[in-house]
This record gives C-alpha cells, sequence and structure tokens, in this order.
C-alpha cells in the first residue's frame, strides 16, 4: 500500500495577473440615451473614477455625482473600490446619478 502525501499547493494567482490588467465594458446613461463602450479600463481604477470618467465622455452634466450599476446583477458598484474587483469584463454597466435622499 502506497502512502498517500499531499502534493505542495500552488500559490495562489493574484486576480490582476489571472485576469489582465484592463478590462473592457459597455455602458450606458440611465435613460439608454448615451451608449458606449470603454476598453483598456484599469482594473484597479476606483469605480467612482471611472463613473466621473463615462460620464464626461457622455457629455453628461459635470456638476451631478454618478455611480455605476452592474446591469445584470443591479448590484451598484461601491465607488472607492476596484472596479475590476466588482466586475468581470465584457460587463454591462449603466451610469446613474446619485440619488441623495433624506
Amino acid at each position: 500500500m502506497k502512502a498517500l502525501t499531499p502534493s505542495p499547493s500552488r500559490a495562489p494567482a493574484r486576480a490582476g495577473a489571472r485576469r489582465g490588467a484592463t478590462l473592457h465594458l459597455e455602458a450606458r446613461d440611465v435613460t439608454g440615451t448615451h451608449v458606449l463602450e470603454a476598453r483598456n479600463v484599469q482594473r484597479a481604477t476606483p469605480a467612482g473614477a471611472v463613473a466621473s470618467a463615462l460620464a464626461a465622455r457622455m457629455a453628461l452634466p459635470r456638476n451631478v455625482p454618478w455611480m455605476l450599476r452592474d446591469d445584470v446583477s443591479g448590484a451598484v458598484l461601491d465607488e472607492t473600490k476596484p472596479v475590476g474587483d466588482q466586475i468581470e469584463s465584457g460587463a454591462k454597466v449603466v451610469l446613474s446619478p446619485k440619488a441623495h435622499l433624506g
């Protein structure tokens, strides 16, 4: 009978290295008036900065704070976390104004 010995585990690959340093996504504004494809978005960029850049490219008002929502799950992306940690390349996102209620 042969004794089983555990094989050495491989170190986990970093998420950015595994999936690439950039992603592409399709973005539209909440009304569907503006639609664009964004390529080479750095995964490490905070989602809030991506939202601001997309709003500028769509010529949306600059005095409005913008947020991103994943079109498939409906989840609002955390503006402080890297966009690449929250969505995958090829995702569709909706750019919405932040509603400060209350």
